[in-house]
């Protein structure tokens, strides 16, 4: 059962008292103020500044990014709980224009930096001074040659507003409004996305073909405008790789996450070779429930006897103690998201669908937005972003805003492990052999949706980029690109119905992003490997473990885990990870 409490909505008072708060406008224009005079001072003369001046600068670049940021930041949590609000999703819009403005008077800085003579950089990077910066300067460096001008860089960054970023917030206004008068056990009423998409994970398979299908007849529905939409965005990465000289679709993701593309294809492919254990596991669980195959809408479906409701208390009790038991200090910082109104759990209308974790920068308490219905998978999920934010955390009291961001990659590692930890928790003191077999379907079924289907997922989208450059793709040939990953993904195993083809429109990461789905089964198959050295090394793990997080991006990935042993760029490095996924899969058949 739901606690009698309503579930908590987070508290941003910490940055603004509401969204007509002046300081908002405040801050703008003193963010903008900053910006222009620290232009002024060192526009076109970086290349001549010693180790300790470029030191004092880039500190003073940092600070006036902070200030600019908040207010951004501000109004994208404020809008992503209520973004049918027409002052909410104004704000918002203002909040980037101006963030914007004080960007392009930034711009200058990573271009100058880019494009130093090579001595100037030997005579930077001599300097003790600039140790700190060390690796913000590496990250400069290897986009020098796709640097474009100041004045044509402000030029793209004031065409996003209209481009890029306006077709996004569409999107997530255009689903956020989504509302679906739904009968469920005899009760007809008006259900948000989230809800619709939680009946998935309903006993009744009726009420969940009846949801799945609705769900996707919707986004159907509106295929007209997010067809348009993906073409647009899609047209526009193209167009702006094109000026930038880079050679694939991919290429600017795997430079921005410090990952060669051989990694990348050894991961895609290692994973696609892996697809029949999954599909092997979709057998064994349409045996375990009575049937001949499973349908998509059973794919996530419950264990008889095996599902249960979990108040928001107790889930808040049982992820703190799952992290506590690894460490103390995670166990304390995941606390204080509850004690410090950090969370937004309940699910209503105008509420983006789906969970983040909002990293903010260091000296602001990073926010978790998860909508909790009270099962399983949304406890594990409530883990995941937790995972987030005592990531965020232990990196904002260690490092400079320039070096906080993990490389995307990087950044699903302690979400994935504070999954992990759950897991390992309830299964060590679940005694219902019923819920033994659902928690280990549930560590399965979140390993291929985090692995297999993200890599599903990232082929799609690799097909659909190379496909636009031959020209607008008509939304059927979308769903026919979308149908033969997921045959791929499910062979015979799964049965798909006609509306499974407009799956590829509700993916909200397709829209707001490129290529960044890979970074899931990367950061899972990573927490594997992780996993492993916990086991093997018990405690002596932890304090690396927790210096890793600390360290945010201040070093490529492969550096950061070569100090914990591990080797990306060895191919047999992710079939260990698979390997793991083999053995649960293993494990579960003896059960069913």
């Amino acid at each position: 059962m739901h606690d009698p409490q309503p579930l908590p909505h987070w508290n941003l008072g910490d940055l603004y008292a509401a969204i007509d708060d002046p300081a908002i406008a405040r801050d703008q224009r003193e963010a903008l103020d900053r910006a222009t005079r620290f232009a002024e001072a060192f526009r076109g003369r970086v290349h001549g500044l010693d180790g300790e001046a470029l030191a004092a600068a880039l500190g003073a670049y940092e600070a006036v990014l902070a200030l600019a940021y908040r207010p951004q930041m501000f109004a994208s949590l404020a809008s992503s709980v209520d973004s049918l609000d027409e002052a909410t999703r104004a704000l918002s819009t203002r909040a980037t224009e101006a963030a914007t403005a004080v960007m392009n008077e930034l711009r200058f800085v990573d271009i100058e930096l880019a494009t130093a003579p090579d001595e100037t950089v030997q005579r930077w990077k001599s300097s003790a001074a600039l140790a700190p910066f060390a690796h913000y300067l590496d990250r400069a460096r290897i986009f020098a040659p796709h640097t474009k001008s100041d004045e044509v860089e402000r030029a793209l960054a004031t065409k996003n507003l209209t481009g890029r970023r306006a077709w996004t917030q569409l999107y997530d206004e255009l689903t956020s409004a989504f509302s679906f008068d739904f009968e469920v056990r005899g009760e007809t009423k008006p259900r948000t996305l989230a809800e619709m998409r939680s009946l998935r994970m309903e006993p009744d398979r009726a009420l969940r073909a009846r949801a799945h299908a609705a769900v996707l007849d919707r986004f159907q529905r509106e295929s007209t405008v997010i067809s348009y939409l993906v073409n647009t965005v899609y047209q526009d990465h193209r167009a702006e790789n094109a000026l930038r000289g880079y050679a694939t679709p991919e290429a600017p993701t795997l430079l921005d996450d410090e990952l060669p593309r051989a990694t990348l294809d050894a991961l895609l492919t290692a994973v696609e070779d892996h697809y029949p254990v999954a599909q092997e596991y979709f057998r064994l669980k349409a045996r375990g429930l009575g049937l001949d195959r499973l349908a998509t809408h059973d794919v996530l479906a419950p264990w008889p006897d095996g599902e249960r409701t979990v108040a928001w208390s107790d889930a808040r009790d049982e992820v703190l103690a799952s992290f506590d038991a690894l460490s103390p200090r995670l166990g304390d910082l995941a606390g204080r998201f509850f004690t410090e109104q950090r969370i937004d759990a309940e699910p209503r209308l105008g509420k983006r669908d789906g969970a983040f974790c909002a990293g903010m920068v260091p000296g602001l308490a990073p926010r978790v937005m998860v909508n909790f219905l009270g099962r399983l998978h949304d406890v594990m999920t409530l883990a995941h972003e937790l995972g987030h934010g005592v990531h965020f955390a232990l990196a904002g009291e260690r490092q400079r805003l320039l070096n906080y961001w993990p490389t995307t990659p990087m950044a699903e590692t302690a979400s994935v492990f504070g999954e992990m930890m759950l897991a390992r928790r309830l299964l060590a003191r679940e005694g219902d052999p019923a819920v033994r077999r659902q928690l280990l379907a549930s560590r399965i079924e979140d390993a291929l949706g985090t692995i297999h289907r993200q890599v599903c997922f990232t082929r799609y989208e690799m097909n659909a980029h190379a496909r636009r450059a031959d020209g607008m793709i008509p939304a059927s040939e979308l769903c026919a690109l979308w149908s033969t990953e997921l045959g791929r993904f499910y062979g015979d195993a799964v049965e798909r119905g006609a509306h499974d083809a407009w799956g590829w429109a509700g993916i909200p990461h397709l829209i707001h992003y490129r290529f960044y789905c890979y970074s899931y089964a990367f950061g899972q198959l990573l927490v594997f490997a992780l996993y492993d050295l916990w086991e093997r090394d018990g405690d002596a793990f932890v304090p690396r473990y927790l210096e890793l997080l600390a360290s945010g991006g201040c070093d490529s990935p492969q550096k950061l885990l070569a100090a914990m042993g591990l080797d990306i760029a060895d191919p047999t490095f992710w079939r260990r990870g698979l390997a793991v996924v083999t053995r649960m899969v293993d494990e579960f058949r003896a059960l069913v």
